[in-house]
């Protein structure tokens, strides 16, 4: 897949009225399928030794509307959101302070290529959710969380796979649209490429974890509402009360894959 244009995507993602009008995953038909990545996250990091039970400091990097950030809080995590959106800023501000956790949770403008304002080495755990396919300059951004992470921290991220059913008619999607010179804000990555992006910035993937290998609509404003993708969105409803997320090798087919990375430095 092509890379992304740096100047617009910024410039599309600091605009008001943009992202906010069509990222709501707790909302709609694959509510499901989003609190997924919450499931992963509680069960695979929150809760592992070290984790469970300690007041984590956590960076949220585009936290949008702030789910993460309010689930971690929620949890007893203290929280720095950052968005470059507005919008998106004063909906997580809304959101934390309706959740009851605005005392945990700042929110802060920012983006992900200039985390160092926000500490250095501080971080138990670095979120990129969401984010890491509309990232222009990948290797700025990773290396950035990389100096937020305190030793033994964990970044946790996600990623559309070129593997998957959904990232390949993502991708003929782009193709076709990409003639009309519309502005291309995300983009999707091979396993190979995760991992070399990732060790480029000194960072090594520990695991990873698939949601929705069945699922080909994880974005229903690509497909409109159909009989169709009624019908896709039951199979992948059916597959999340089956296994909510995989591990091994169906994982890089999920949708999206939660990835588990640790710095370098704190290989065992």
């Amino acid at each position: 897949m092509s890379e992304l244009e740096t100047d617009r995507v910024r410039e599309y993602f600091s605009r008001r009225e943009t992202v906010a009008e069509w990222w709501t995953p707790d909302e709609g038909p694959l509510a499901f399928h989003y609190d997924a990545e919450l499931q992963v996250l509680d069960e695979q990091l929150l809760a592992r030794p070290g984790f469970a039970g300690r007041e984590l400091q956590v960076l949220d990097v585009g936290t949008g509307r702030g789910r993460f950030g309010v689930h971690c809080a929620a949890r007893g995590c203290r929280v720095v959101g950052v968005d470059l959106n507005p919008d998106m800023i004063e909906l997580a501000r809304e959101n934390a302070q309706r959740s009851g956790v605005a005392d945990r949770f700042e929110v802060r403008e920012g983006s992900a290529e200039e985390l160092s304002v926000h500490g250095i080495g501080r971080y138990d755990l670095v979120l990129c959710m969401e984010l890491f396919d509309h990232l222009p300059d990948l290797a700025r951004a990773l290396a950035e969380m990389h100096r937020a992470l305190a030793p033994g921290g964990r970044l946790a991220f996600t990623y559309v796979p070129d593997e998957s059913l959904y990232g390949a008619l993502g991708n003929l999607y782009r193709r076709v649209r990409r003639r009309s010179r519309e502005v291309m804000i995300s983009r999707t990555y091979a396993l190979p490429e995760v991992r070399d992006a990732l060790g480029d910035a000194d960072l090594a993937l520990e695991d990873h974890f698939g949601i929705g290998v069945l699922c080909a609509s994880a974005q229903t404003r690509l497909f409109g509402d159909n009989p169709l993708v009624r019908l896709a969105t039951g199979v992948a409803r059916l597959e999340s009360r089956w296994r909510p997320y995989h591990a091994g090798a169906l994982a890089r087919h999920g949708a999206h894959v939660v990835g588990i990375a640790r710095r370098h430095e704190d290989a065992p």
